[in-house]
């Protein structure tokens, strides 16, 4: 098993690859990066907990805290309760309501409620039934608060925390970084266009060429009599005129 970094280390590690997924992962409804209290909400864990482990202020038992029995008996509904708050309905558009997940778990909208608010606690079964509802794995429910931060962003616990030269975590960090270019060149070639036309749009027009001045009208051709030894202008007979 691959040697987890000294303890003083670790909280500035989990902040530099921690920063590197806001960075880089980002939800495409929001086309923007996500906050730290989005996180947050989604992970179950308080954005308090997002903010120091980013800014890499935490102690090192607090970056990775341990789950005590009673503290996890809290997480499910704790985690249940953030998915009502974040996740729509695919049938309304809107936040998914006790009675809609009754209906579906063929449940009561009564026990819905005490789960959400710790007063039963499910069984594995039912546990995942509400992952396979919400789409989320049944670890969701009992992860740790680190690695629930990590799951918002398709990763695991390892990456945060395994040494620089861990495999996983160089093939990891090499992806998001390529990732990360590639983002960075779309954004400078949009950027890049978007200038080209303002500073075309905003050029002032070239001041227009004098026009050249008009040539003198040639004189009208006049055509002669070859048999006028004199060379005068030869004269149609009128019509009808004699000789």
């Amino acid at each position: 098993m691959t040697e987890l970094p000294a303890a003083a280390e670790l909280p500035q590690r989990v902040a530099a690859r921690l920063n590197l997924l806001f960075a880089v992962i980002r939800p495409a409804a929001l086309k923007r990066p996500w906050t730290s209290a989005e996180v947050a909400d989604r992970a179950g864990v308080d954005p308090a907990y997002v903010e120091g482990l980013r800014a890499g202020t935490l102690a090192p038992p607090e970056v990775d805290p341990a789950i005590d029995e009673r503290r996890r008996e809290r997480l499910f509904a704790q985690r249940l309760e953030c998915l009502f708050r974040t996740r729509l309905s695919p049938r309304t558009g809107k936040r998914v309501t006790q009675t809609e997940v009754a209906e579906a778990l063929k449940s009561n909208k009564q026990h819905v409620g005490n789960l959400r608010n710790g007063k039963n606690n499910p069984s594995i079964v039912l546990a995942q039934k509400y992952a396979d509802f919400f789409g989320v794995d049944v670890g969701y429910f009992s992860a740790a608060p680190l690695s629930a931060v990590a799951a918002c962003f398709g990763h695991s616990r390892d990456f945060l925390v395994l040494p620089d030269d861990d495999p996983h975590v160089v093939q990891a960090t090499a992806n998001l970084r390529l990732l990360r270019a590639m983002a960075d060149r779309r954004v400078r070639s949009v950027v890049g266009r978007l200038v080209d036309r303002y500073e075309a749009s905003a050029a002032p027009a070239a001041p227009a060429a004098p026009a050249a001045p008009a040539a003198p009208a040639a004189p009208a051709a006049q055509e002669t009599d070859p048999a006028d030894p004199d060379g005068g202008t030869r004269r149609d007979a009128a019509p009808g005129g004699g000789a």
